[in-house]
């Protein structure tokens, strides 16, 4: 079924390459367009490239991974910028002559543009096709309308001020009268919203079709986007950014509100709580693992650890995801790239396992204690002497996580479920389910003489840490280095984040309540630890933090770096918060994986010095597209 699943998504929603070229692209009422609205079979092809423009969430070419603090690549392999352009954003390679991630452009790598382009054709033509009824044809522009508000919301992310494209400009007009301006930031969010709102009702509330339709706009999916929005909008980076006040259209307004506006984060809370409660009401929830019945389970950390790898890595009967990209399929390739290699012994010359994507000390320091407080604030945790070797006792209360009387670091002990669930790391454990017990799992040794491969492996992760989160527990390592892994779809939104951007907007908008800590304890919940204010009263030295609003925020954005931890939303938070100043401005940190031995194996490695200035919070408009359309205004310090 699973195998099914995924060839008819890929090949019938999402075309293939071979149609790409025809639906490429080209002037009104041409005889190519005429074509593709001809019949059915045609405009649903011209659907799935309105889809085929959103963003890359693998690490190839994609700002899910690289752009922020989360993961550092091996420098002395050959991860070029063509490549990888977001690590080299990540380095402050980011130029306003040739923009990485130039999604501005008007050529191939300006794809939201095109997305824009497509969906407005679509919207425009999809009334012509005569072998469609008329409500299925509500229902594809309805999904091109949100496609298209997303795609302006991509934009608006990245650059601040942009052009609202709501009809396709006639490719014969006056040259003069295609040259648009920016239109100003609180404009932006509305013309989106409105969009969504106006698409909402002809959208199929839930996929009607299961997994053939899994990835589709739904009125769940643009209820998520909706609040995901108004979030941004209400954040600092939008909501009274005064940095930005020299940043003016042509009569000399600002772009952006100078004044702050608190009710925004009353419209984003509305609109998190509809979109929850509506996923509710359609059978979505936060995920739980049910082992196999051939598998035998003793620690209740491995539930708890389970829970959040499977609500990431596996898509068939995941409740929790409320958008799947279909298009970047976490397939062997992918999950090769988070996976040790030599965690198995038939991986430990494998070349498929590329074993580059090594995860930062900065990230694994942000993890919580097992008490569910931060290392820092725990006062039964020994934080100032974190980097000490220590031997693991031989008790249950370590031995399902940890490797028995392995030296680590105290830093290795004690932490909380989603450490040992999202973190592979020098003295660990790494449950498969080849293994049919958790007390079986794999043992993962990082030093030079363990059996994981770092530095002394071409490409191979540098920092000392890995994934989990990416690799399914269902891949099989067979004789002769064979490789088999399980393919999934990778979500975009998870309920989890939805419940935490909610606790956001109702923290900021009316301060602390009982709603925000229910909706913070759901997810802490699932993963074993118990709720903010008991936790914080029992274990933290400033135990009354969960009752002042600036306490909880920052509790709450804790929250978010941990549970949302690797998947792509730490840049972007760091950004609208107005934090990436401090956060990105630190030293890259691993560990130093060229030694053998654990004394000198564990010391702090600086990988990089991070700079991220004023400027960097949004990407510089490319130089040619200035001189294209004289009237674009540049973003500030470009």
């Amino acid at each position: 079924m699973r195998k099914i699943f995924f060839i008819s998504l890929i090949a019938v929603l999402f075309v293939a390459g071979s149609c790409k070229k025809f639906l490429d692209i080209v002037p009104d009422n041409t005889p190519v367009i005429d074509q593709a609205f001809s019949l059915r079979v045609m405009a649903q092809r011209f659907l799935a490239t309105c889809y085929n423009r959103l963003p890359s969430n693998t690490y190839l070419g994609g700002d899910r991974y690289l752009l922020a603090d989360e993961f550092w690549l091996n420098s002395t392999s050959n991860f070029s910028s063509g490549s990888y352009p977001a690590w080299y954003i990540a380095m402050g390679q980011q130029n306003a002559n040739s923009p990485l991630l130039n999604y501005w452009g008007s050529n191939a790598s300006g794809a939201y543009w095109q997305g824009i382009n497509d969906c407005n054709i679509l919207i425009e033509r999809v009334n012509e096709v005569p072998d469609m009824a008329e409500p299925e044809k509500e229902m594809w522009a309805a999904e091109a309308k949100v496609l298209k508000a997303y795609y302006h919301f991509l934009l608006l992310r990245a650059y601040g001020p942009i052009i609202i494209r709501d009809k396709n400009l006639s490719v014969y007009g006056d040259q003069v009268e295609m040259q648009e301006p920016r239109q100003p930031v609180d404009q932006c969010f509305d013309y989106i919203v409105n969009t969504i709102d106006e698409a909402m009702p002809l959208l199929m509330p839930i996929e009607e079709n299961g997994n053939l339709e899994i990835g589709r706009i739904t009125q769940i999916v643009a209820k998520s986007i909706k609040a995901m929005v108004l979030v941004e909008a209400a954040s600092p980076l939008f909501n009274g950014n005064t940095d930005q006040a020299l940043l003016k259209d042509e009569n000399g307004d600002p772009l952006f509100n100078q004044t702050y506006d608190a009710s925004k984060w009353e419209r984003a809370a509305i609109a998190c709580k509809d979109a929850i409660d509506f996923a509710a009401s359609n059978g979505k929830k936060l995920h739980t693992w049910v082992p196999a019945a051939n598998l035998t389970i003793k620690n209740p950390s491995t539930f708890w650890q389970m829970n959040l790898r499977t609500a990431v890595n596996e898509s068939d009967g995941n409740a929790e995801a409320l958008w799947f990209d279909t298009r970047s399929v976490g397939g062997g390739g992918f999950q090769a790239a988070f996976t040790p290699r030599g965690f198995h012994p038939n991986t430990v010359s494998n070349a498929a396992i590329t074993s580059f994507m090594g995860a930062t000390l900065n990230m694994a320091e942000k993890f919580y204690s097992k008490n569910g407080v931060p290392i820092e604030e725990d006062i039964t945790y020994p934080y100032q002497n974190r980097y000490e070797l220590v031997t693991v006792p031989s008790t249950d209360a370590y031995q399902f996580d940890l490797q028995a009387n392995y030296n680590t670091i105290h830093f290795h002990l004690d932490r909380e479920p989603r450490f040992y669930g999202t973190l592979s790391f020098d003295g660990g454990r790494y449950f498969m389910m080849s293994e049919l017990s958790d007390e079986d799992a794999l043992n993962t040794n990082y030093t030079g003489r363990g059996n994981i491969k770092s530095f002394n492996v071409v490409n191979n992760q540098i920092t000392g840490y890995m994934v989990k989160k990416y690799v399914n527990a269902q891949n099989s390592y067979g004789g002769s280095n064979a490789y088999s892994a399980r393919p999934y779809a990778i979500p975009i939104i998870r309920l989890a984040d939805l419940y935490l951007l909610y606790a956001e907007a109702v923290n900021e908008f009316q301060g602390p309540s009982p709603e925000v800590y229910q909706s913070i304890d759901s997810v802490r919940a699932r993963s074993g630890l118990g709720g903010v204010v008991s936790s914080w009263q029992q274990y933290s030295s400033q135990p009354n933090k969960p009752a002042s609003k600036d306490g909880l925020r920052e509790i709450i954005k804790r929250e978010r770096t941990i549970e949302l931890a690797f998947e792509g939303k730490r840049f972007w938070d760091l950004r609208r918060w107005k934090d990436a100043v401090f956060e990105l401005n630190t030293l890259i940190l691993g560990w130093d994986v060229k030694q053998r031995l654990s004394a000198a194996f564990y010391r702090p490695n600086a990988l990089f010095s991070r700079t991220f200035t004023t400027k960097d919070y949004f990407w510089p408009i490319s130089l040619d597209e200035m001189r294209r359309n004289p009237k674009l205004k540049q973003n500030l310090g470009w």
